[in-house]
């Protein structure tokens, strides 16, 4: 029997292969909404591969990981490909905005547009609980007792999104190349820990 390797693998290989072939989709198309919602595609495509890893390191096949416990297991394979992949929690937000929250839509020239996505809870005990969207990120302003309780927030200033680990807004271009740019390394060796 010829054996062809672990089908997660497999698909983590297709997934990177996939997010980089909506990347160069994007950089040839002309028409810019296309053009995003291949970029958008890749995001899918950039998420699967790091949640596919994710799910080998939870299901134990990853060779070194060997807690009882597989939530364990995908923390701290987590925390690992986390510092390796530029972006990271930045492209979860947006694929979890656009596929669960609200969609996003490609940017119109004609209109500047600025959003900040939640869920957010907004509690106000003896004081105020407001959220502003600037140009340095989400800013939160309280007073007395009341607090602001974010869930993955996604703040978009026309064609950008705000990254909290760098604090500034950034292309989904720049974010998708950087990403891809790190993650054929992370892969190589994800295929070197598999059992």
């Amino acid at each position: 029997m010829i054996q062809i390797g672990s089908p997660r693998v497999r698909g983590v290989l297709e997934h990177l292969e996939r997010a980089q072939f909506f990347l160069d989709l994007a950089k040839k198309e002309k028409d810019l909404k296309s053009a995003y919602r291949f970029m958008l595609a890749a995001v899918y495509s950039c998420r699967a591969l790091a949640d596919l890893m994710l799910e080998a390191a939870e299901k134990q096949e990853i060779k070194r990981l060997t807690d009882p416990n597989p939530k364990k297991n995908r923390a701290v394979f987590e925390s690992e490909i986390l510092t390796k992949l530029p972006y990271y929690d930045l492209l979860e937000r947006i694929r979890i905005h656009d596929f669960h929250r609200f969609g996003l839509v490609p940017p119109d020239p004609k209109f500047k547009v600025t959003m900040l996505g939640g869920p957010m809870k907004l509690t106000a005990k003896k004081g105020v609980a407001a959220i502003s969207a600037t140009g340095q990120g989400p800013k939160v302003s309280t007073t007395g007792g009341s607090h602001v309780q974010f869930q993955r927030p996604l703040l978009t200033e026309d064609s950008k999104f705000f990254d909290d680990d760098s604090a500034k807004f950034v292309k989904l271009e720049e974010v998708l190349a950087a990403f891809l740019g790190k993650a054929t390394d992370v892969v190589s060796e994800f295929e070197k820990l598999v059992a």
